[in-house]
């Protein structure tokens, strides 16, 4: 059985049309909320960039204080060993300290069967000095760096051996004033201690076998 529909064209069209409405406001309200969603979305990210950027200057910021800081002690360190050293060079280019009383120290800390040969101030190194013993044989040539780098002496902080060289030729072109008997030389470079000027204003140093 077929329905009558007995309304009239214009009740009909108001129907249709309030139905279109309904859903265009159901596709405008989606709309929106999606809008909204986007537009939270890039307000939320914004926020945590700038707040991960902030976050990592900090970091950056606070390790280069860091290195900053770190270097500063370190050049600070070498600063005040490098001004040690130059005073006592320049204590003992001036004759505050008598080189006599160096070689004094030095020729007491020679071991049995070595003697001091040479002693400048370096030239590599600052409040550092350069030393050429002779030595009759190879323990003795060894045992300078050993008597010079004792800490009781008070007198060096670092004591390198730079060189250690014995054959019957170096006796053979060593100098007339050198025995022939010291068939070994030793090169050694000594770092002075900060404070080794007031070692050297004493009175020398008792022998080191």
């Amino acid at each position: 059985m077929s329905t009558l529909n007995l309304m009239p064209p214009e009740a009909k069209s108001s129907i249709a049309y309030a139905r279109r409405n309904t859903r265009l406001v159901h596709w405008t309200i989606g709309c929106l909320v999606i809008i909204v969603a986007m537009a939270a979305t890039v307000v939320v990210g914004g926020f945590y960039i700038d707040n991960s950027k902030q976050n990592l200057a900090s970091s950056i910021s606070a390790t280069q204080d860091t290195i900053k800081s770190q270097k500063l002690d370190k050049i600070q360190a070498e600063a005040q060993n490098l001004s040690g050293g130059v005073k006592l060079i320049v204590q003992v280019l001036s004759k505050e300290i008598q080189f006599s009383k160096l070689l004094q120290q030095l020729g007491g800390l020679m071991p049995t069967g070595a003697t001091l040969g040479s002693v400048q101030l370096s030239n590599k190194i600052n409040g550092a000095l350069d030393l050429t013993a002779n030595a009759v044989d190879y323990e003795s040539a060894t045992q300078v760096q050993v008597n010079l780098q004792d800490p009781k002496n008070n007198l060096f902080d670092k004591v390198d051996t730079i060189s250690v060289t014995c054959n019957d030729a170096n006796a053979a072109a060593s100098t007339s004033s050198v025995d022939s008997r010291y068939k070994c030389q030793i090169i050694i470079r000594a770092l002075f201690k900060a404070d080794a000027a007031v070692t050297l204003l004493a009175s020398p140093a008792g022998a080191a076998k």
